[in-house]
């Protein structure tokens, strides 16, 4: 007679809304589908319905609510204490019980913010230590922002305390958003390169590319509004492409910059055809995008992470069956060429925008659209989950004795 294996316990944190972090949620996906009790621990409300249990965050205490109070916390109080204060005393009583008792199998950390939680011996405690413990980075978390201002220059030690955490050795695995990003932890803390985990979407199936209408070229940019992501280039470009080309921006809120954005189009040349059309929910991204042509992805490499950039968008784009026009990046560009689902921009200029979207006609589009369908059954969530248990189940358990 053989018996089931017990259910494994996870616990997610995550300095965040879990409920609309969809990085986040595809980790509570992936655990529960690979048999996992998920718990959650982050800002806002029960995330999703395959959560148990939800601790949010509770309220930061008076003193951290003022800009006062928590600049003399990060001047009086040593590291330690300031963490204390400013994050671990928001977590739930119940939850941080939960761990110093040793009810979780794995832990998984979001980002740096939580870090230093891990070598709290007060709530990780031997039994909780028998877990597996692991940290997803995400990004690039740079050390040397928080330098150029008083307040930056006060709390920039507190964050670059909380950052030397990630390497800390109570982590028995770690994920990053790409192999780039993880190579310069790796050689920073002297860690194992952490496996890569793609900001990739649940693959769409029966979704078949929409058709290029030969009088119109439907360029579309969806997600987070901001400057950095080329908005500049692309209103040059459009000045001198041709009429067939047209421009949606399908936006998250952010009241400065579509008011900055919409300043602009009143007095752009191709007006006619520029838009700015509301945010698709998370789950429907793929289906509202599904009716325009070519999603342009062209970031310049102004930081590291923007070096590296592998944003969600790029492969939502894929599920979408969308043609990709992208900057010539370590990270996107190879992908690119690969499947040839897209163009390469050569350099980063809006003249050379310009010139790449000049290249495209309907027949062209239609090409790279139908080559978009097999990158979208190749790169999704299923893939980079995969990678995100495999990461975990491979790591050792440090155990009691650590």
């Amino acid at each position: 007679m053989t018996t089931s294996p017990a259910v494994q316990t996870a616990l997610v944190l995550s300095y965040s809304d879990i409920a609309s972090d969809p990085r986040v949620r595809r980790e509570i996906d992936w655990l529960v589908s690979d048999g996992w009790t998920v718990d959650t621990i982050g800002l806002g409300a029960h995330p999703t319905a395959s959560v148990r249990d939800h601790f949010a965050l509770a309220d930061a205490g008076a003193f951290a609510r003022s800009r006062v109070g928590t600049l003399l916390a990060h001047i009086l109080l040593p590291h330690r204490q300031r963490f204390r204060a400013l994050v671990a005393r928001r977590i739930p009583k119940e939850a941080s019980g939960r761990v110093r008792s040793g009810q979780y199998d794995l832990v998984v950390f979001n980002e740096p913010e939580f870090a230093p939680w891990v070598e709290d011996r007060k709530d990780f405690t031997p039994a909780a230590r028998r877990g597996r413990m692991h940290l997803d980075l995400h990004e690039y978390h740079n050390p040397d922002v928080r330098r150029r201002t008083l307040g930056g220059r006060i709390t920039g030690p507190h964050y670059r305390w909380t950052r030397r955490h990630i390497g800390s050795p109570a982590f028995t695995s770690r994920t990053v958003v790409n192999t780039p990003i993880g190579q310069l932890y790796a050689d920073e803390f002297d860690i194992p390169v952490p496996a890569q985990v793609r900001n990739a979407p649940p693959f769409v199936p029966d979704l078949q590319p929409s058709p290029v209408d030969p009088t119109e070229i439907r360029m579309l940019f969806h997600g987070l509004p901001s400057w950095s992501r080329g908005f500049a280039e692309l209103l040059e470009a459009l000045k001198e492409l041709p009429e067939i080309f047209s421009m949606t921006f399908m936006l998250t809120p952010n009241p400065v910059v579509h008011a900055r954005l919409r300043d602009e189009i009143a007095v752009h040349p191709a007006k006619d055809r520029i838009q700015i059309v509301p945010p698709a929910p998370m789950r429907e991204i793929a289906q509202r995008i599904n009716p325009y042509d070519v999603e342009v992805v062209f970031y310049k490499p102004t930081g590291i992470n923007l070096q590296f950039a592998m944003p969600n968008k790029f492969f939502e784009a894929a599920q979408g069956r969308l043609a990709l026009v992208v900057g010539e990046t370590a990270t996107m560009a190879p992908i690119v060429r690969e499947y040839g689902h897209g163009l390469v921009v050569p350099e980063f200029t809006w003249e050379s925008l310009r010139d790449t979207l000049a290249e495209l006609d309907a027949p062209k589009v239609e090409r790279m659209k139908r080559r978009s369908a097999i990158v979208a059954e190749a790169i999704n969530s299923d893939s980079e989950g995969r990678s995100f248990l495999g990461a975990i189940a491979d790591s050792p358990k440090i155990g009691a004795s650590s």
